[in-house]
């Protein structure tokens, strides 16, 4: 074999190795994308002062996306199903539609009161929107004509949730201090529950025995067995807002407003496990379970604070838009 041939074989067997590698390397990183796509999350931050949404990627948390909606949002509600968020904007008195495919507004729906909270029923075939000023109810079809029924409740409706099987929706009465307990199939108050001074914050856990008023006046969360209606009191921070229950039903997860903190409590002895310092003035709160997170909008420092729910440290802050709220549950899975 001549000198030529040797050098020819070596360069093609170079040349054929370089095109491994870098078929491994490009299949490694399509591997790697696919990985950490397969059901990426996003957290829809609400921001009452510059009239947008922060759309945050909860896998590199960091913004992805500014959309602007009506004057003053405040409330969310999102679906996996209907690739929707819903925003309340009090202020204009409407709910804007993003597409959270493109994140863009696809729909405003006027709104004749002050929408504040917002939910969906577990088949997103119904939006509850919280009627402020008016104290009513609004059960909206997601369907395009929008059908509308209402209910009166109590005074100064604010946070909402409704059951697993989608029976009851639970609301926050502010004014009235009290949870009204409602049959969403023929829309009437069938019971409601004294709470403390000035619920707002509503949570619900993932079984739907558990529900959590948040009882802003008296620094407390109410703690309710849903079927016996028994409940515990448990002190927490300074002029509390939101909470969160994490997947497991054994850790509980409240904003405290007026003391930049969140309080994490386990639910089955009623104790106090951490203090997370967080940013300033702390509303919603909401969980990433799958990457063990929680998210906490900061109305004072324009920002949102990211826990790390296995050892309760912060992992990062991330810049948002004016006077953050995000009040409702805010994060969604794709």
């Amino acid at each position: 074999m001549n000198i030529q041939t040797i050098k020819s074989l070596k360069i093609n067997h170079f040349i054929a190795f370089m095109l491994t590698c870098m078929m491994n390397v490009a299949c490694h990183a399509a591997s790697h994308h696919v990985n950490q796509n397969i059901s990426p999350h996003f957290a829809y931050i609400t921001n009452q002062g510059d009239d947008t949404i922060s759309v945050i990627d909860t896998t590199l948390n960091q913004v992805i996306s500014t959309i602007k909606v009506g004057k003053a949002p405040v409330g969310v509600a999102v679906s996996a199903k209907l690739q929707r968020a819903y925003i309340s904007n009090v202020e204009s008195q409407e709910i804007s539609m993003i597409n959270t495919q493109n994140n863009t507004v696809v729909e405003t729906l006027k709104i004749e009161g002050s929408p504040v909270g917002l939910a969906l029923s577990p088949d997103s075939q119904t939006l509850y929107v919280a009627d402020w000023f008016d104290n009513r109810i609004l059960a909206i079809s997601t369907q395009p004509n929008h059908l509308t029924r209402v209910v009166a409740v109590g005074d100064a409706p604010a946070g909402l949730v409704v059951s697993p099987n989608k029976q009851w929706l639970y609301v926050a009465n502010r004014d009235s201090n009290d949870i009204a307990v409602i049959d969403t199939a023929t829309l009437s108050i069938k019971k409601r529950i004294k709470v403390g001074t000035h619920p707002y914050g509503i949570a619900l856990s993932a079984s739907g025995k558990l529900l959590v008023s948040v009882n802003v006046k008296d620094d407390t969360v109410s703690i309710i067995n849903t079927k016996t209606k028994h409940q515990h009191t448990v002190k927490v921070g300074y002029h509390p807002y939101c909470a969160a229950i994490s997947l497991d039903e054994k850790t509980l997860y409240v904003s405290n407003t007026q003391d930049d903190s969140v309080t994490v409590i386990n639910i089955a002895t009623q104790k106090t496990i951490a203090t997370i310092a967080v940013g300033s003035t702390p509303e919603g709160i909401s969980l990433d379970h799958s990457k063990h997170r929680a998210y906490v909008a900061n109305w004072g420092s324009n920002n949102v604070s990211v826990i790390d729910t296995n050892t309760n440290k912060i992992l990062t802050t991330i810049k948002t838009g004016e006077k953050s709220r995000a009040f409702g549950r805010f994060i969604l899975s794709r």
